[in-house]
């Protein structure tokens, strides 16, 4: 959805204003896409991509399937930043982070390293809760059927914007609790909710939390291949940055409930420095968290 809507109307905005041609490309949770766009596609402006939010930390991961450097590739920005949730139904009676410490909570994921199969792992390693995982889900909506039917109680690592706009009876009828939001800021409307990176006090282990928070920051993340001449670089920023401010896409955003909160390449850069540069120690538990998902 962030594509196609950035794509109706970028290419206004770059010189020449070419036609934007969207194309899918599946397979291996966008690594098939990130890797023909980093070692395949034109060097000249005329492809970008964009991709799962976690695909630019599989070659930190130790994943052999990701064939580039994210450090390397020209980053264009993100329309928004997330905050992923930590959520039950209400029926669970799962009301704080506690109550998921104290016993048992059975958490709905698809598996194949998404975020709401990483999440869950990373809670139970962090905050020492029980969360009892059910991978094998096809998707999102199957991931909330799940819950709605009574399968699970909840899942971890759900975007909520997604759920907003998935559920919006959920959040207005209360039928969900959420105990955790996850990301690298707070959501401005979710201001009880306590965030994860807030309780960790130790810098270690915020480090280590940080590795996997970090992909929050770059929700939706629109990258060329290395080595494009920087002039039009240059111009496939602006051009996003203006993007983010016209009125039609803002009116379309608004329409699809799609965030506007634009994250721009020089932070991009700096968040992959940050993580690419963490503890050897870091490092190793997240690949071992990574693993663990996949």
């Amino acid at each position: 959805l962030n594509a196609r809507a950035v794509g109706r109307y970028i290419g206004k905005h770059i010189p020449g204003n070419p036609k934007i041609i969207v194309q899918n490309m599946p397979g291996a949770g966008s690594l098939t896409a990130i890797n023909h766009m980093a070692n395949l596609a034109p060097k000249d402006g005329t492809a970008i991509a964009s991709f799962s939010r976690g695909t630019p930390f599989e070659p930190l991961m130790g994943n052999k399937q990701a064939q580039f450097d994210p450090r390397n590739l020209t980053w264009i920005g993100s329309p928004s930043r997330e905050t992923n949730l930590v959520f039950t139904r209400s029926g669970a009676n799962f009301k704080t982070l506690e109550d998921l410490k104290g016993r048992e909570v059975v958490i709905a994921t698809t598996g194949g390293g998404a975020d709401t199969a990483t999440f869950p792992l990373l809670m139970n390693a962090v905050f020492k809760t029980k969360m009892k995982i059910v991978t094998g889900y096809p998707g999102a909506s199957e991931l909330l059927l799940a819950v709605e039917r009574g399968e699970a109680d909840g899942m971890a690592g759900l975007s909520w914007g997604y759920l907003k706009v998935a559920r919006p009876s959920w959040v207005s009828e209360k039928k969900v609790d959420v105990q955790l939001q996850l990301g690298m800021t707070k959501a401005a409307d979710l201001p009880n909710v306590p965030s994860a990176i807030d309780l960790v006090k130790d810098p270690a282990e915020r480090q280590f939390l940080e590795v996997f928070l970090a992909r929050l920051a770059i929700a939706w993340p629109l990258a060329g291949p290395a080595n494009i001449p920087a002039d039009r670089a240059a111009a496939l920023r602006a051009a996003f940055a203006a993007t983010m401010k016209d009125a039609e896409y803002k009116a379309e955003a608004e329409k699809q409930a799609l965030e506007i909160d634009p994250v721009f390449a020089d932070e991009i850069n700096a968040i992959l420095k940050s993580v690419y540069n963490a503890s050897p120690e870091a490092i190793e538990r997240a690949r071992q968290i990574a693993e663990a998902a996949r």
